[in-house]
């Protein structure tokens, strides 16, 4: 199999470390990304993924994975179709993720699969959802969040993924479900302590973790939700500055010169947010019925970070089961992935890579 990554920051190369027994080809238009690429043996080409020259590099793989911002996925998977290439991405955006999945009827013609949402979350952590799910199953809630070890400063947070999605998360309606239909509500609100090896942080709504969960799991479930955790007083701290509107998209004029908040907002917070510490990332997904089925994962950084760990190599895994299928369309991960592999091989896939996910069967 023939696969070609999008993108060779971070989560562009642990993807390609997952794949590495495969034919990979790097797309990006730095030029120290693609002589990193190229001393790791992949075939690297240097294009503008916006132009339709894509589409002729794209024919050449059996699967596109794309590690770029999630702004540009739905006109990627529109390239895909064009080059009747299997197309996955990591999400982030509901809208676009939406978009993505209108596409189900042509991606069935040119034979094809378009599957969105293939990082940690949305992805890993709505593939748990699935596999959690049983008839008896009345809620199920979703709390993942990527954080340093030795946080600095009064945010206690490190930029581990890009700060426009980040802001994104946390400026976007919610989508969740509640007495069995799909509500919106605001981010930032919801705010709750949670323990991870009896270490106490926070949890509050963001956008962009359920994405589609909710349409496939509306009338099914009574309850359904995503929370990011932080640290302590994080959440506080952020509301803070969008009351002050620095995430505003709109130019303001300062002597003379106009600047969007949101411009600034993303500038600064990769400045001051990107200390040296390493990371990890703590996950749970608790399923509630006649009895409470519980996955969690606590990753620390090892030779990738552990955002770029958790984030790539679902999606890597994601998209080789896709090549490998005979059901092609534009689906949703939580309705496809199950349909290809077993819960028990899905998590002993990810261990091979010392992603250790714990499962847990409590009686309520």
């Amino acid at each position: 199999m023939r696969f070609l990554i999008l993108g060779f920051g971070k989560i562009g190369e642990a993807i390609a470390d997952y794949l590495q027994k495969y034919e990979v080809g790097i797309v990006d238009s730095n030029e120290e990304a693609l002589k990193k690429a190229k001393k790791c043996g992949f075939e690297i080409y240097n294009e503008n993924i916006t132009k339709d020259s894509i589409i002729d590099i794209m024919k050449r793989y059996d699967c596109v994975i794309s590690a770029v911002t999630y702004k540009f996925n739905y006109e990627l998977a529109k390239k895909a179709l064009k080059a009747k290439t299997n197309f996955c991405d990591l999400g982030g955006n509901d809208t676009i993720v939406d978009k993505e999945l209108s596409l189900h009827e042509e991606a069935k013609k040119q034979e094809i699969t378009i599957l969105p949402d293939c990082g940690l979350a949305p992805g890993l952590a709505d593939v748990l959802a699935a596999f959690a799910y049983s008839e008896n199953c009345r809620e199920i809630r979703m709390r993942v969040g990527g954080l340093p070890q030795t946080p600095q400063g009064a945010l206690k947070y490190k930029i581990v993924f890009s700060p426009e999605g980040l802001i994104n998360e946390y400026v976007e309606k919610v989508r969740i479900i509640k007495n069995s239909k799909i509500e919106y509500v605001d981010p930032l609100t919801g705010l709750e302590d949670i323990k991870f090896e009896n270490k106490l942080y926070e949890a509050f709504y963001t956008s962009g973790g359920t994405s589609t969960l909710p349409k496939t799991f509306e009338s099914k479930l009574d309850y359904l939700d995503y929370k990011t955790v932080r640290f302590p007083g994080h959440c506080n701290l952020i509301k803070l500055l969008l009351e002050l509107g620095f995430a505003d998209k709109e130019e303001i004029e300062i002597d003379g010169k106009l600047i969007a908040p949101r411009e600034m907002l993303v500038y600064l917070l990769s400045k001051n947010l990107s200390y040296e510490s390493k990371d990890m990332v703590l996950l749970r997904v608790t399923a509630e019925g006649e009895r409470r089925k519980i996955f969690e994962l606590i990753d620390y950084e090892k030779e990738f970070t552990a955002m770029a760990r958790t984030t790539a190599y679902p999606a890597a895994l994601s998209s080789i089961l896709i090549t490998e299928s005979e059901i092609k369309g534009a689906m949703p991960q939580e309705v496809l992935i199950p349909r290809l592999i077993t819960e028990k091989r899905y998590l002993k896939e990810l261990e091979k890579k010392d992603i250790i996910i714990k499962k847990k069967i409590e009686k309520i």
